[in-house]
């Protein structure tokens, strides 16, 4: 029997804070941690095998919560099952929190939301209405056809603002002064001087006059170049993420690029 799990749907996926970045004392950026919850996995494996043919058990290892989900095999009739460990790093209701966590891990190793494990890194600018103690929500989301995440749009949950965007961008309306401003990227060259750009310890104080020229470049831009900037970003400064530059790399980066 051959089984195909379906990638996860925007509204199916949630966005928790993880790490953020200091200077001072102050947070200025924050990262946003891509992650499903229990309930997706009972509806992807009621979707793909059936509400009869799937089931879960709990035990313990070493006072770890340990959770097996078996399928049946619907060719064979016998039953395969796959286990994982939840984590019990839970400050309220543990043993509910690690056996759902022990659960939706052990969904991970059917495939269940795989695809979550290669999502790009995801980092944040703090503003007036942006900071790590708020809450954020997938707005949308694509894949290509070996469940790579293409396209991604994170939004503040009570504004409504696009806080991160990955892939395809949003349209706007182009000049033609702006378009010829724009320079190719594969004449962009590196240059010999720097060979530890991406060592920077003041990663994430990139000025914001900075972030709006790429951030312009990027909304003027089509996917494929996107794409290339990316992969020229992460080469050159260990990131894909504009907001993780610093601010000596930030105009560097306007510069190489003529914007």
């Amino acid at each position: 029997m051959e089984l195909k799990f379906r990638t996860l749907n925007a509204n199916e996926l949630e966005c928790r804070v993880g790490a953020t970045s200091k200077k001072d004392g102050v947070v200025k950026s924050f990262s946003l941690l891509l992650y499903k919850t229990a309930r997706v996995d009972q509806v992807v494996l009621d979707e793909t095998v059936g509400a009869f043919n799937w089931a879960k058990k709990y035990y313990q290892v070493k006072n770890t919560m340990m959770c097996s989900i078996g399928i049946k095999d619907k060719d064979t009739g016998e039953w395969v099952w796959k286990d994982d460990a939840g984590d019990d790093d839970f400050q309220t209701e543990q043993v509910k929190g690690e056996a759902s966590d022990s659960f939706k891990r052990a969904g991970f190793c059917w495939g269940i939301g795989r695809e979550l494990y290669y999502a790009p890194k995801i980092w944040v600018k703090c503003d007036d209405e942006n900071n790590e103690k708020g809450y954020y929500s997938v707005n949308t989301i694509s894949y290509d056809s070996n469940k790579n995440i293409t396209e991604l749009t994170i939004v503040n949950s009570k504004t409504g603002q696009v806080v991160y965007s990955y892939g395809k961008q949003p349209k706007v309306a182009k000049t033609s002064e702006k378009t010829q401003k724009f320079e190719d990227l594969d004449k962009v060259e590196e240059p010999k001087s720097d060979p530890l750009a991406k060592y920077d310890n003041n990663m994430g104080t990139i000025r914001d006059k900075e972030l709006d020229k790429i951030n312009n470049f990027i909304v003027n831009s089509d996917k494929d170049r996107v794409a290339r900037f990316r992969v020229w970003l992460e080469q050159r400064y260990g990131t894909d993420s504009v907001i993780r530059l610093s601010e000596r790399q930030g105009i560097e980066v306007c510069k190489l690029m003529n914007i």
